[in-house]
């Protein structure tokens, strides 16, 4: 091979990513960075792995479907169709009281060996170093998501809960993400919370998390899987931008389109915390990618699979998913309307798990949503509308205009979703406008765009969604002029805004460094918990964020806001936030957070 050949292969292009990420990261973790690395080696080596059981575990039910599609798409269908099966496993092992450390390697160990004997004959076929060899051409363009990959991986190696300083603020993180699957790690059950309401949320992503808990074992499981449990995010988030890649079919188009997925800055400041939008974005983009591809029951079928396995992650994009992907497909092909109905009854079918539980908990499918039509079980009226109130817009944005206005600020010109994404969109729209996967997108996006406007409090994050969907519409141009306009876009106004905002975001003191990779956290709130007695208890009054307390479920207890009834006048809220905690135990108030609270909530300010 030439010295010329040898600088433009793909091994060329892969060494460099793998540079600018080295740098990226060593840059950003500082003196921390052995610690930052041995979280790579051990949480990242093991996310690897998990990955992998999935693909095994999906290759399973792929072949099942009897479908054909390239390598790319099949892998990351694999692998997409593994994870989703794999929670609803946990969730019946949980259910049941059955998930232990025995299940949770047994099931890391099974799927692992099932991908070895699906990859094994394939790799054996494999010529190494001639595709190596073979010039990157536009796979030079990945070196921008490495740049990306570097931040997040250095994120990911923060203790939950202080990144990104605002929304995505990690408070929602110890508060239930990864809260509710550690008090079920600790029951050895997944059982109804009546102090923590999100515990009835569907949590397709959170069962990986109690997962990662299990792996790890032992009292510190749930600290010492924290980490693994913000890299299987980040990998969430990764495997959307193969799948974004996949289903643009690949080449040029696919990288481009991969590339705008990855350099978006919603998609790493998402991914470096233990959130669940991720698992959204995946099983979102492959619900909407098969369904509007597919040509037969069984391709419609897979879709909505992945239909299924979204709202399971989150109820908030069911209507998107479960609603208008299959009217958008059936009104651009009206005689498939009976994989259209397949696509929902495979949806329903699979979200069911999460239906029954909550209707076994609470008589209601969705609680704590629809209350006023399907039941609110223990919730009195008041804490029936602080829920309906705390969904509401900011005053600002509660008019037609201020709805408008909300548009623009939150999404379109909010620096978080990059800027050239929507221009690139609307441009797609108005070239391709006779081309049907452009016009589905687009009226998905539109419909995206409706409900966020009419049935949301108006936040950004809540938009993510529209990434994958620009990015599959821009993928959709066949020009190669065009395919370098928006590569070019997006390599330099993304990658310049993402780069600098996260790192601003990240403001490295030596504070925070030092917290690079810590499992134990005790000190790290205002109370520390070290000033216990073994034998004493702490009630938290007004701090939900309970996963910072390393002490024993049985001797913490707390309430998220949505919890304490306020219905009774004569009590203060000090005592019906206390009420059904244990007596003589120590009390712990952040009066902040309660001065919050009263301006915020409803029934929260006497």
């Amino acid at each position: 091979m030439s010295l010329t050949a040898a600088v433009k292969s793909r091994a060329a292009a892969i060494a460099a990513g793998g540079l600018v990420f080295l740098g990226m990261f060593f840059a950003l973790a500082g003196p921390s960075w052995g610690l930052a690395l041995y979280r790579i080696a051990q949480d990242g080596g093991c996310a690897i792995l998990w990955l992998f059981s999935a693909g095994g575990f999906g290759w399973i039910a792929w072949k099942a479907f009897r479908l054909n599609a390239k390598n790319s798409l099949t892998a990351v269908t694999c692998v997409a169709l593994g994870l989703g099966s794999m929670s609803l496993g946990i969730l019946g092992l949980g259910l049941a009281g059955w998930m232990n450390q025995v299940w949770a390697i047994g099931i890391l160990v099974a799927g692992d060996l099932i991908a070895i004997s699906a990859v094994y004959p394939r790799a054996k076929k494999w010529n190494v170093a001639e595709w190596f060899g073979e010039a990157a051409n536009w796979g030079w363009l990945w070196i921008a998501p490495a740049a990306v990959a570097g931040v997040v991986a250095m994120g990911a190696c923060f203790p939950p809960g202080i990144l990104w300083g605002d929304e995505p603020n990690g408070y929602d993180v110890v508060e239930y993400h990864l809260q509710v699957p550690r008090e079920w790690y600790e029951a050895g059950r997944i059982s109804a919370l009546h102090h923590n309401v999100f515990s009835y949320f569907p949590f397709n992503v959170e069962m990986h998390y109690m997962l990662a808990m299990y792996l790890h074992g032992g009292f510190w499981g749930p600290w010492a899987g924290m980490y693994l449990a913000q890299m299987m995010h980040a990998a969430f988030c990764a495997a959307t931008v193969w799948a974004v890649y996949a289903l643009a079919g690949g080449g040029p188009r696919g990288i481009v389109a991969g590339a705008l997925m990855a350099t978006v800055p919603w998609t790493g400041l998402l991914g470096a915390v233990a959130y669940n939008e991720g698992g959204t974005l995946l099983f979102g983009i492959l619900a909407i990618g098969w369904a509007i591809r597919a040509d037969s029951w069984r391709e419609f079928a897979l879709a909505g699979l992945f239909a299924g396995f979204a709202a399971g992650t989150k109820l908030s994009i069911a209507p998107l998913i479960l609603v208008a992907v299959p009217v958008v497909v059936f009104v651009s092909r009206p005689k498939y309307w009976g994989g259209c109905c397949a696509y929902a009854f495979v949806a329903i079918l699979v979200l069911s798990p999460w239906l029954i539980r909550d209707w076994k908990w609470s008589g209601n499918l969705v609680f704590p949503e629809a209350m006023s039509v399907l039941g609110q079980d223990h919730f009195s009226g008041v804490q029936v509308e602080r829920w309906r109130e705390a969904y509401w817009p900011d005053p600002k944005y509660r008019s037609a205009i201020g709805r408008t206005e909300g548009l623009w600020s939150e999404v379109i010109a909010d620096s978080r979703f990059g800027w050239v994404l929507f221009p690139l969109g609307i441009a797609a729209m108005a070239i391709g406008f006779r081309n049907r996967a452009i016009l589905c997108l687009g009226a998905l996006l539109i419909f995206q765009a409706v409900f966020w406007l009419a049935f949301t409090h108006i936040q950004s994050r809540f938009m993510v969604i529209a990434i994958p969907i620009v990015a599959m519409m821009v993928a959709q141009i066949g020009s190669r002029i065009w395919t370098a306009l928006a590569a070019v876009a997006m390599a330099v106004l993304s990658v310049s805004i993402l780069t600098g905002k996260m790192s601003r975001y990240l403001e490295l003191d030596h504070t925070k460094v030092a917290l690079i990779g810590r499992e134990n956290l005790e000190g790290f709130r205002l109370f520390d918990t070290r000033r216990l007695r073994p034998d004493e208890s702490l009630d938290l009054i007004g701090d939900a964020g309970a996963f910072w307390y390393q002490i024993p479920m049985s001797r913490l207890h707390y309430k998220t806001v949505f919890d304490v009834d306020t219905s009774d006048p004569t009590k203060s809220i000090d005592q019906t936030w206390l009420a059904g905690m244990p007596k003589d135990t120590v009390i712990w108030k952040d009066e902040s957070e309660m001065k919050r609270f009263a301006r915020t909530y409803f029934g929260m300010e006497k």
